[in-house]
């Protein structure tokens, strides 16, 4: 499953490449949301490519099955075929292919794929979490005065205001903040040790599928923003290099939104 999940990465990579420099047809979907051709093109080939190889797959994805949900019986594979769409629309080379599998609830294996830097993140339950075949591990940063926060902002207004002020608690606290526009290379990131700390408040479960299975198995840790234990369909995420998770709850308590 693993390997369908890398390839299906790489190939839609391929075509989020081919198309980046654009001109692009971008649809609003919704307040601070579009889809391009790009999203689109995709998506279709890691659907195509996962039902090849997993033809009994149930699938998850942004664009063309974001209504659906978990199956109880068959491997369910979350898509998100260009997480950072913004970005790729204006040609900010920030943007990723993520891929998850769950089974019965449980993440199995996941990639994410940053076509631009041909990093492929990737994981599997129980075996470790690597870049490029290279083992990750979280950081080992220990104090938030020097870590570095990483957040993404939600479309939502009411959102973004709850996320500015949980930022203004934790600006002084931390070494420095970060914004991806990407909330798969984000999580990825820091399961690199690359950051240490990540939040955000409005995610689908195709966006922090692959990366938290990652995070997981890099030594790091993942919970809402409240600190209870994570369910894919939530929409608020706390994530950590697991020594900060503790830190960071105490000295700035987040809130949930309500659902």
């Amino acid at each position: 499953m693993i390997e369908i999940a890398m390839r299906a990465a790489r190939k839609a990579g391929k075509v989020l490449l081919e198309t980046y420099r654009g001109p692009h047809n971008i649809k609003i979907k919704g307040e601070r949301d579009i889809v391009t051709e790009a999203d689109l093109a995709a998506e279709t080939v890691v659907v195509q490519e996962i039902l090849a190889g997993c033809p009994e797959a149930w699938i998850i994805a942004e664009e063309s099955y974001n209504q659906r949900v978990a199956s109880t019986d068959r491997p369910t594979w979350y898509i998100d075929p260009l997480d950072g769409t913004t970005n790729f629309a204006r040609g900010l080379p920030c943007f990723s292919v993520s891929i998850a599998m769950a089974q019965a609830g449980q993440l199995v294996c996941g990639a994410v794929y940053d076509p631009l830097h041909d990093h492929l993140f990737h994981a599997q339950r129980g075996q470790g979490a690597f870049l490029n075949g290279q083992p990750l591990q979280v950081s080992a940063v220990g104090s938030l005065e020097n870590a570095i926060l990483l957040l993404d902002w939600p479309r939502d207004q009411e959102a973004r205001q709850e996320s500015a002020s949980a930022l203004r608690r934790l600006v002084p606290l931390t070494d420095a903040v970060r914004s991806t526009g990407s909330a798969a290379l984000s999580l990825c990131y820091l399961a690199a040790g690359w950051a240490d700390l990540y939040f955000q408040y409005t995610l689908m479960p195709w966006d922090v599928a692959a990366g938290v299975l990652i995070i997981e198995e890099a030594g790091g840790q993942v919970s809402g923003m409240d600190g209870r234990p994570y369910a894919l369909e939530q929409p608020d995420w706390l994530a950590s290099n697991g020594l900060l998770h503790d830190a960071v709850l105490g000295a700035a308590p987040f809130s949930a939104l309500p659902r």
